[in-house]
């Protein structure tokens, strides 16, 4: 066994863990621009409603619902609900509440 043989192991280790540190800084980013996006369309979905547009406010719900859907990320699940909650107290013409609830989820992800 060659002297050398423990440091090259040493460093294919921490390769390896800056390549995982790396990928895992890619995700939080990729994360943190669709949080940001999401948040744009929340903002969205309440300018609508505050100008009382429910048909807009309930195109930009279902876009929102379809990019999280599409992203496939079991973090989503909580703004499903939301989004979800948001476009039922639309359909039921409870825009005051569907605007509270939007205030309430974008100052929670705040």
């Amino acid at each position: 066994m060659s002297k050398s043989t423990p440091i090259l192991a040493m460093v294919a280790a921490f390769a390896a863990a800056s390549a995982q540190a790396s990928t895992n800084t890619d995700d939080v980013a990729r994360r943190s621009e669709r949080r940001a996006a999401m948040q744009q369309q929340l903002r969205a979905v309440q300018v609508e409603l505050y100008c009382d547009h429910q048909d807009n406010a309930m195109h930009l719900l279902r876009d929102a619902r379809r990019q999280l859907m599409a992203q496939r990320d079991p973090d989503n699940a909580g703004d499903l609900r939301q989004l979800e909650k948001v476009s039922w107290l639309v359909r039921h013409g409870d825009t005051v509440q569907a605007i509270a609830t939007i205030d309430a989820a974008r100052h929670d992800a705040a």
